[in-house]
């Protein structure tokens, strides 16, 4: 499904249309990948509540939860197998020492440029290791319509984070 960002020029937007002035305070589109890998996405309009990270010995889990703008809350997985992360930091390694070979070869005795690149980009080993922002592995998407069906989705720390902002307001000013 198409979504249209913009207003149409006849005033009234189409059905099925997002217009970004129309989000509440607070929430804009979100973009979340879903499947085996993350090779899909599914947006909606919404804002994070909370995130939590835990890590086991088989694996670490990163479970996101967020607020719809229609009131729901959406539960966002992200789990990842340490032998993945090992066959995938392999693969990563190969690559980019493939490129080091490359630079070097490239380069004379006077200009390092095609190393002191590659040197800069080996101080941000998330995207050497080919992990990018979201990372790797499985992610799922659930869709929640209340907190007392949210408390056993997610882990105590996050829902009692998300608990707390739907409960009470983003700010306050005290009159004291």
């Amino acid at each position: 499904m198409d979504i249209d960002m913009q207003k149409p020029e006849g005033g009234e937007p189409t059905r099925g249309a997002l217009v970004t002035q129309d989000f509440p305070e607070g929430m804009s589109r979100i973009e979340l990948r879903v499947g085996p890998g993350g090779g899909r996405t599914q947006t909606f309009v919404g804002r994070l509540l909370s995130e939590s990270q835990q890590v086991t010995k088989v694996g670490t889990e990163v479970v996101g939860v967020y607020l719809s703008r229609k009131g729901k809350f959406v539960v966002h997985r992200q789990y990842v197998e340490w032998s993945d992360f090992q066959q995938a930091t392999k693969q990563a390694y190969h690559t980019v020492r493939a490129d080091f070979v490359t630079a070097r070869r490239n380069s004379d005795q006077s200009d390092f440029s095609p190393i002191t690149h590659w040197v800069k980009e080996f101080k941000n080993w998330r995207e050497m290791l080919g992990l990018g922002k979201d990372g790797y592995g499985d992610f799922t998407l659930d869709i929640v319509d209340s907190l007392d069906e949210l408390r056993s989705r997610v882990p105590a720390k996050a829902f009692r984070i998300a608990a707390d902002v739907v409960s009470n307001p983003a700010s306050q000013d005290l009159d004291i």
